[in-house]
């Protein structure tokens, strides 16, 4: 009965042991896919990007055109990506100036129904045009002591990023200057390269005819454009028109590739198991 019992055990350990490692593989070495397809006709921009993983199981996507939208779906359960935040944003702003109107009125009514109790007896009652001045009075007062809590603004959140970013861009120029960091930053161009590489597109299909508005910079451009491989080496088909007077440009564009988990976790492990990467770190963030 007891071996009964621990071979029981034993075989849902084993199953369990065995749905963990499932997983763990197929988190390190399925691909993760992704492409992006969409056309451009000066400022109309419409573009569809799609991510999915384990046979679309799990997926992301995103589509943009006249307005953004999009999903993610986890196994069986899809939930929209962007709901309308800024909608809510304005009805949430507007309750609250709402709400500021009705304060500021029973204030002023509370006032009214003071100075006519006050008014009994052989006096004259309060009249409408005072009735009026008492409340924008109470208004005022209410503006000034009154303040509506307000997030932070976009402007001041973009600033503080920009600031973080050029301290950080100033604290590796110093280090860069370093010759004891040289080998850190080798090391890390080198697995940044095999990142990039990885994670770049398997295909990147560009069609487009252009005009830059005159022949002389519509050839010059072009002729730039056919300086970088990933040209020639994905079959452009870019078409200059040296006779259109206005600058612009249309076409469309199909991009492709997926990323593989176990290489980018080698190359990551790489640079955080290198003893002058960390020490590069722990210098940066002193």
């Amino acid at each position: 009965m007891i071996f009964t019992i621990l071979k029981v055990i034993g075989i849902i350990l084993l199953v369990v042991l065995a749905l963990i490692l499932t997983a763990l593989l197929c988190v390190l070495f399925v691909p993760v896919k992704y492409r992006a397809v969409g056309s451009f006709d000066n400022t109309d921009i419409r573009a569809k990007a799609h991510a999915s993983w384990l046979f679309h199981l799990f997926a992301l996507h995103i589509e943009y055109a006249d307005e953004t939208d999009g999903y993610i779906r986890l196994a069986f359960v899809k939930r929209k990506l962007f709901d309308d935040a800024d909608s809510d944003y304005e009805n949430d702003e507007k309750a609250a100036e709402a709400s500021d109107d009705d304060v500021m009125d029973e204030a002023a009514k509370t006032e009214t129904e003071d100075k006519v109790s006050e008014n009994t007896g052989d006096e004259p009652k309060i009249s409408a045009d005072e009735n009026q001045h008492i409340k924008q009075q109470t208004k005022l007062t209410h503006q000034k002591t009154y303040k509506k809590p307000h997030k932070k603004s976009h402007k001041k959140q973009f600033k503080d990023k920009s600031e973080k970013i050029k301290n950080c861009i100033y604290k590796l120029k110093r280090e860069y200057s370093d010759e004891r960091n040289k080998a850190a930053f080798s090391h890390l161009k080198k697995e940044l390269f095999i990142i990039l590489k990885r994670i770049c597109p398997r295909r990147l299909k560009l069609t487009m005819v252009y005009s830059t508005g005159s022949p002389d910079t519509t050839g010059i451009s072009l002729g730039s454009l056919a300086c970088f491989p990933v040209g020639y080496k994905n079959k452009w088909q870019i078409t200059p028109d040296f006779e259109s007077e206005n600058p612009y440009a249309k076409g469309s564009f199909d991009i492709k590739g997926h990323v593989i988990v176990i290489s980018i976790l080698a190359a990551t492990l790489r640079i955080l198991f290198d003893k002058n990467c960390r020490r590069l770190y722990n210098r940066i963030s002193r």
